[in-house]
């Protein structure tokens, strides 16, 4: 029986990677949200100001990633980015009041920023020739595993033992699979003496026509704004939208246990919805996949609107729409960029492109909790996450449209 290439055990590596950096520090830690603010007495800014301060990190960690890794390898600099999500967990475990609670977000911050998406679509690019879109989402489901496996377990840990031993155990945990990760990862290829999978059977005319046909492709002022815009607005409804879905549902009178579940029953989705992304993208392309995403989204951030109503079975379709919309924040800026930009300008061009997508996040991560002072609940800040989920759908749109007319 013919061996599995090499590069599918980088597509496992990277999608622990991608539990650890964003699963656990993101998705995992807004668990814990309601808890901080009970147990610490925060106020829904000071708590909401702890994932805008994460998302500052992550955004100023983006902007010199070139550099890191350039001083250090994608193996080593994505292993140092996991521990950084193990000293994250410590220091939230020691934590009294807000202030060692922002160190601890700002430290989850660098692991967000250094070892999420951005050396991970590096890894997939150079180990697929073909099927990148598949595993890049099975690589991007790791977020969605940990939001299916952290909500019951933290709870569990949180109302059975104690929040700082939760925070502990997490960590503990965390830096096992740092370790992992460094055993398992190599850079490219040729460190296993190996061609990218799927190059191997190809044949010499059939791959020299296709890298001329999409070698010419060229990203304008256009298409840079459109998928700027794109990837801001993208950022700013996927990050803090999921955030805040435990305290959007808390607030409005689900209790704690049902909250977890549903939370996990999101990362469920999420994780069958990157899959059915990335099949999707391979077959129709990068537009109709997205436009479709994107649209269960906002139906997705529309029935959030309706929380008040504390009603189970509308809080279920919830979690099926956004479940599924939820992976074109993670994968469309990579998906984006494949289609529209130079091979061989991808690495600056998803680089770019993340940037500002945590831009997006940074700039959205407190509103809600300010909004919520203000108002007195969550439910505006999911009617803006809906009308800027519009205007995504429509920069997308917009910047194929101008792809295609370049092409």
């Amino acid at each position: 029986m013919k061996k599995p290439h090499y590069g599918w055990v980088i597509c496992i590596t990277c999608t622990l990677l991608l539990f650890v950096t964003m699963g656990t520090v993101s998705n995992g830690f807004s668990v814990y949200l309601p808890y901080i603010m009970e147990e610490r007495g925060l106020t829904h800014a000071q708590t909401s100001s702890l994932v805008t301060l994460r998302c500052l990190v992550a955004f100023l960690a983006m902007l010199g990633i070139g550099v890191y890794y350039e001083k250090v390898s994608l193996r080593l600099g994505t292993g140092i980015a996991a521990c950084c999500a193990g000293a994250a967990f410590w220091l939230y475990s020691v934590a009294q009041d807000y202030r060692l609670f922002c160190v601890g977000a700002a430290v989850s911050g660098l692991s967000y920023g250094l070892g999420s998406m951005i050396p991970v679509s590096i890894l997939i690019n150079r180990w697929f020739y073909r099927h990148r879109a598949l595993a890049l989402s099975i690589c991007a489901s790791g977020s969605g595993i940990a939001t299916i496996v952290l909500p019951p377990v933290t709870t569990a840990m949180v109302e059975g033992i104690s929040m700082a031993a939760a925070f502990r155990i997490e960590g503990v945990a965390i830096f096992l699979f740092a370790v992992v990760i460094v055993l398992a990862l190599r850079n490219d290829p040729a460190e296993k003496g190996l061609l990218p999978c799927g190059e191997e059977g190809e044949k010499p005319a059939e791959k020299t026509a296709e890298r001329v046909s999409v070698g010419h492709r060229t990203m304008g002022k256009e298409i840079w704004i459109f998928l700027g815009c794109a990837s801001l607005f993208m950022g700013a409804v996927g990050n803090p939208g999921f955030s805040h879905l435990s305290v959007l549902y808390t607030s409005e009178g689900f209790n704690p246990a049902t909250v977890a579940l549903l939370i996990s029953g999101t990362g469920v989705m999420i994780t069958v919805g990157k899959l059915i992304y990335g099949e999707a993208t391979d077959r129709i392309g990068g537009c109709r996949s997205s436009l479709l995403f994107g649209g269960i989204l906002l139906v997705g951030h529309v029935l959030c609107c309706f929380a008040f109503l504390q009603n189970l079975p509308l809080a279920l379709v919830n979690i099926l729409c956004l479940g599924i919309g939820y992976p074109i924040a993670t994968m469309g800026p990579s998906v984006w960029a494949n289609d529209l930009a130079d091979p061989a300008r991808y690495s600056v061009v998803i680089r770019r492109l993340q940037v500002i997508y945590a831009g997006g996040a940074l700039v959205f991560a407190s509103l809600p909790g300010i909004l919520a002072d203000h108002f007195g609940g969550y439910l505006p800040a999911y009617l803006l996450f809906s009308a800027i989920n519009v205007l995504t759908l429509v920069f997308v749109a917009l910047a194929y449209r101008v792809g295609r007319r370049k092409g």
